[in-house]
């Protein structure tokens, strides 16, 4: 649950499952509901507080084995109104005499040791970007400095940039180089070759993101990748987002990007999915996901009305 930048949160009885832990607030499931009406249920038993369905934002499912018990959990966000604000502003003590805090993003993200291990993925997709942006191919700028000037001129601050300049895997890593140096407040996001080759170069990957392929997400289905590996995933159709559902089970998933929602310059050729095929393919995801392909800014709203929590594009985005 959260309001504006602040996230309501609540501490563990010592006698229950991971004791003592700081936890969002939820429960089990009954076999009569469903995840959403079990989070309404839950919420209004443990604290008190009443919540409507429409409130809920699926963001994904977290499978995790600890060494007593093996949990399956069904995340959602809430946005409480200002009047569920007010009531709950002050409160320190839930209708389970357990103790309630509020938090800022970055306060709970300090205070992940404190956390269940389980919800390690949970401050994952809440520090997910509203938007991604993509770069265009290296040859419309005509050489990299021109190419690194123009986004470190444009990009917002902290930006989230998917760098695919469409050329080798050398030339992607002087500008991964690039853009490092004139814009380190950027999360950078690359494709697995390049960030294995710089990777195997000795280069400083703790911060990258990686972008997997359609032929990758197959690949790595049957190989090992690192676990703490932060990973996007493309989804065109039903199979790949049950790709993507057993990739997550292992591997650190962030997000699916859905596509192509709109017709794109970039391909075409591809029919585009519409907004009902793509809340069909989100609602599929065990992740959450972003609308790709002809996106604006002005279309971030009808994105997260059918099930996203961001957009991505190349052009229309800055």
């Amino acid at each position: 649950m959260k309001y504006g930048d602040e996230f309501l949160l609540a501490r563990r009885s010592l006698h229950q499952h991971q004791g003592g832990k700081l936890e969002f607030v939820g429960g089990k499931i009954h076999a009569d509901e469903s995840p959403a009406l079990a989070a309404v249920r839950e919420v209004h038993e443990e604290i008190g507080l009443k919540l409507n369905t429409d409130q809920l934002v699926f963001m994904g499912k977290i499978a995790h084995d600890y060494a007593d018990k093996s949990v399956c959990l069904h995340i959602y966000q809430a946005c409480l109104t200002d009047c569920q604000y007010g009531d709950f502003r002050h409160r320190s003590v839930g209708l389970e005499n357990q103790s309630l805090y509020w938090f800022k993003q970055d306060e709970i993200i300090a205070r992940a040791h404190e956390l269940p291990a389980a919800n390690a993925r949970i401050l994952d997709w809440l520090s997910l970007p509203k938007v991604l942006y993509i770069s265009h191919t290296l040859s419309e700028f005509g050489g990299m400095e021109k190419f690194a000037n123009y986004y470190a001129h444009h990009l917002p601050k902290g930006a989230c940039f998917y760098l695919r300049p469409c050329i080798g895997v050398h030339e992607i890593i002087q500008l991964l180089a690039l853009m490092t140096e004139s814009r380190a407040d950027l999360r950078l996001v690359v494709g697995w070759s390049a960030y294995h080759a710089y990777h195997q170069q000795g280069g400083d990957v703790k911060d990258l993101m990686v972008k997997l392929t359609r032929a990758e997400l197959d690949q790595f289905n049957a190989h090992d990748l690192p676990a703490d590996l932060p990973i996007w995933v493309g989804v065109h159709d039903e199979k790949e987002a049950l790709a993507v559902n057993q990739l997550n089970k292992g591997h650190r998933v962030l997000a699916a990007l859905i596509s192509p929602v709109c017709p794109t310059a970039t391909h075409p050729e591809t029919p585009a999915l519409g907004w009902e095929r793509f809340q069909h393919l989100a609602q599929l995801c065990d992740v959450p996901s972003l609308a790709l392909g002809g996106m604006r800014l002005s279309d971030l709203q009808s994105a997260k009305d059918h099930g996203a929590i961001g957009i991505a594009g190349i052009r229309g985005m800055i």
